[in-house]
């Protein structure tokens, strides 16, 4: 006789919820260039939205640079961003060289995708690694370290 009850799987077998490898799971490329692409239309609305309603309202102070007296990660950015849009890339690399490495990385990502999508001869889309990541960290501490560098010892601001 054959026993049918080890082919129907009981609650008790079920295993939790690996979130851990829903974490780190590796994303699909594809699934990756629909996320960016989602995120640049995102981003250009609200760039949109915040030149046609509210030109002339800035960022406050930084809360980080108040407490401590330090450049925080971050501190450059907006005025990075507001050099790129306005074509001056030097600038912006000035400002915050994290800025435009990210800006540069998203768009030749998104570009190739595409060009992938619509069939563009020899034209694969790029795929993710993690050194790209890591490469835009290190743009950012070396820039957090360098310019509290600056400011601690020759006093530029």
């Amino acid at each position: 006789m054959i026993d049918r009850r080890k082919d129907k799987k009981n609650d008790n077998d079920k295993k939790p919820f690996p979130l851990r490898k829903w974490l780190f799971e590796p994303v699909s490329d594809r699934r990756l260039f629909y996320m960016g692409l989602a995120a640049g239309i995102f981003l250009a609305a609200g760039w949109l939205i915040y030149r046609r309603f509210f030109e002339g309202i800035g960022p406050g102070e930084c809360a980080f640079k108040s407490v401590t007296g330090l450049y925080c990660p971050g501190c450059g950015g907006t005025r990075a961003v507001d050099a790129l849009l306005s074509g001056h890339l030097i600038k912006a690399i000035i400002y915050h060289p994290f800025v435009p490495y990210c800006i540069f990385m998203w768009v030749i990502y998104e570009g190739s995708h595409l060009l992938e999508i619509l069939h563009v001869p020899h034209i694969r889309g790029m795929r993710f690694r993690n050194s790209y990541m890591w490469i835009g960290l290190a743009i950012l501490f070396l820039n957090w370290i360098i310019k509290n560098v600056l400011l601690i010892v020759l006093n530029l601001r």
